[in-house]
């Protein structure tokens, strides 16, 4: 016999390579779930703070809007509470100067003006427009002997001029007074039979006013800024002026002011630098740890968070539908008792009307006036709501038809005002033939409202295509809207200007641009302040089959 050699049993490869692979995968899967649950933090981090942030700068922006707010309201009634002495001034010196005793009895009513309110440097009196009487005296020497009319010194007899053209109040400043400092200047014309007699001044401290508003209510990581409507510095930092800011104006009786609230550096910075925002970071640094540690336990605490956010979304849905329907349904049984009020507050005009006084006639104007409004602003508030409820009937229309149709329901309006609308061959567009109307009415009647006081109303309605959309532009040459203001304009109740310059209810636009989305499209404007507003209608360019 021949003797075989000795050797160990061979394994089958497949099992070796299950084994391997089995030893593989065991340490590699802990891994990767870890690296997988880190992608995941890394991720969620991101998102969060992004989110948190939003929601910080939204709770700044509303507290600065608040208290921009709160600081024009007080700065306008320091203002008007001292432009009420100035005609009360004038008041005095016409009669006063007629009796001929205005030497005598100026200085007593002069320190009485001067105690009402705080910051009066001096009250003057100049017949002929030169300053004759000033009081206090001590101090104010060098306004003697001042002519108005020929001071050469900026802005000075401009005011004067303006006051004898507007026949009220005009004011000046922040100047350099030749009595010394910065002060403002408020004038009125004294008129005598068939010319005018003189003028009337007074001048007060900047300072005083500034104090008696309380700038130092501003938080300190916002800064403010007061300027005139011809750009002038009043108060605060002109920086305020670029950082997105929160603008309200402040009327005066020939101008306005503007008052800007705006963060030192940027919203997106102030919410990153906000405590909360930290705590946020080391409470989600503790909870990274955390899962990093227990990852399979935090992974379920995810999925159950996720329900819960699904949840919580879908019940923040279920209360935003339920809000609507009762804002909707609030504003539609409002209209019956609105109706009535309207109706008899009429009823109560064309009865009594010669019976009662003035005044009672006025409070009765305003019932019916108020009502008016009122009824205007339910309805615009029901269409707003209920425009994602109503059914879109959208097809292929002719764009002329809900056009002319516009037209001829603001036929009266255009007449009146002597605006004229040029109407170039719209196309057929994908559109709601009411919702177009509706839109249409919107622009064009804000174009005849908003036109520029020295010319004829022009609107010109025109088409063009581009990169798929058809584009409808309204273009008119009216006042124009400033660059900060684009965006705002097409907020809800969001105005401009008051309701004595331009009536409305502030929801037009918004009202538009809903009805734009809804039909798949936007609603964009370039505007140059003075020369005219070109709002732009984008909607969806209609694909026929077999034919672009």
């Amino acid at each position: 016999m021949t003797a075989q050699p000795l050797t160990a049993p061979r394994r089958p490869v497949s099992a070796v390579l299950r084994r391997l692979l089995s030893g593989g995968l065991r340490i590699w899967r802990p891994a990767a779930v870890q690296l997988a649950v880190t992608l995941v933090l890394a991720l969620g981090y991101l998102w969060m703070s992004d989110v948190y942030a939003r929601v910080l700068v939204a709770e700044h922006r509303a507290n600065a809007a608040l208290t921009a707010s709160s600081l024009a309201s007080t700065l306008s009634s320091a203002l008007n509470e001292r432009l009420a002495l100035i005609r009360g001034l004038t008041a005095f010196v016409e009669v006063a100067s007629g009796t001929g005793n205005l030497t005598d009895q100026f200085p007593r009513y002069a320190e009485a003006l001067r105690r009402s309110v705080v910051g009066v440097r001096n009250i003057s009196a100049a017949p002929d427009f030169v300053v004759r009487i000033v009081y206090p005296v001590e101090g104010n020497e060098k306004v003697l002997g001042n002519d108005l009319l020929r001071d050469s010194r900026p802005g000075f007899a401009d005011t004067v001029q303006r006051a004898i053209v507007s026949r009220d109040v005009t004011f000046h400043g922040p100047v350099t007074l030749l009595q010394g400092g910065q002060g403002l200047i408020a004038r009125q014309i004294v008129f005598g039979p068939g010319k005018p007699w003189g003028a009337v001044g007074l001048v007060f401290d900047v300072g005083a006013i500034l104090n008696e508003v309380r700038f130092d209510r501003v938080p300190a990581y916002l800064g403010f800024a007061v300027v005139t409507d011809t750009g002038q510095q009043v108060a605060g930092d002109a920086l305020a002026l670029t950082g997105d800011p929160f603008v309200e104006r402040i009327a005066l009786p020939d101008g306005h002011w503007h008052l800007a609230l705006a963060p030192r550096t940027s919203w997106d910075a102030l919410a990153h630098d906000d405590p909360t925002f930290r705590g946020f970071q080391i409470a989600f640094l503790l909870l990274s740890l955390l899962i990093e540690a227990v990852t399979f336990m935090v992974i379920g605490r995810r999925h159950m968070l996720e329900r819960q956010v699904d949840l919580r979304t879908a019940e923040l849905g279920r209360a935003k539908n339920e809000l609507e329907q009762f804002a909707y349904a609030t504003a539609h049984d409002l209209q019956e008792p609105l109706r009535a009020i309207a109706s008899y507050a009429q009823l109560l005009e064309r009865q009594q009307k010669g019976k009662l006084d003035e005044e009672s006639e006025g409070f009765i104007r305003e019932i019916v006036d108020g009502a008016g409004r009122l009824k205007m602003l339910l309805r615009d508030v029901q269409l707003f709501l209920a425009e994602d409820r109503v059914p879109l009937s959208c097809g292929v229309i002719p764009a002329g038809d809900p056009l002319k149709e516009a037209l001829s329901a603001l036929r009266r309006r255009i007449a009146d005002v002597g605006a004229t609308v040029t109407v170039t061959e719209l196309p057929s567009v994908q559109a709601d033939e009411r919702r177009l109307r509706e839109i249409f009415v919107v622009l064009i009647a804000n174009a005849v409202e908003y036109r520029h006081p020295y010319r004829a109303a022009e609107v010109q309605v025109s088409h063009r295509r581009v990169d798929g959309y058809d584009v409808i532009d309204v273009r008119d040459n009216g006042i124009g809207i400033e660059p900060r203001y684009r965006d705002q304009i097409f907020e809800v109740f969001r105005r401009l200007h008051s309701r004595d310059e331009h009536p409305g209810t502030g929801m037009g636009l918004a009202i538009a641009r809903k009805m734009v989305e809804r039909l798949g499209g936007r609603i964009t404007v370039v505007s140059s302040p003075g020369v005219g507003s070109t709002f732009s209608i984008h909607l969806p360019h209609p694909v026929f089959r077999g034919f672009p």
